[in-house]
């Protein structure tokens, strides 16, 4: 996850794994940061994160700061997200 790599449609694509790149939600590559940033079946998750860290800001901005600050925090948000139903969700 902190490297960007992990079963993302992107991430199978590039190996040949995956026929296409894009998320299910059709709006960009399917990414770990689409999934972590952008995307909207991880809004309450994103919120949460928003919330413990008090910040009202985009979290790309603070994505270094999360890691590194924030890891503890950032490590929970990440857990709760369901990768797995993520490929095949509409």
């Amino acid at each position: 996850m902190l490297s960007g790599h992990g079963k993302t449609s992107a991430y199978l694509h590039r190996f040949k794994l995956r026929e296409e790149a894009t998320c299910i939600c059709g709006k960009e590559d399917q990414t770990m940061d689409h999934i972590i940033f952008k995307y909207r079946k991880t809004k309450e998750q994103r919120d949460r994160l928003k919330h413990r860290i008090n910040k009202t800001n985009k979290l790309q901005d603070y994505k270094k700061e999360l890691i590194t600050q924030y890891r503890k925090v950032y490590t929970e948000f990440i857990e709760s997200i369901y990768f797995d139903k993520l490929q095949d969700e509409q």
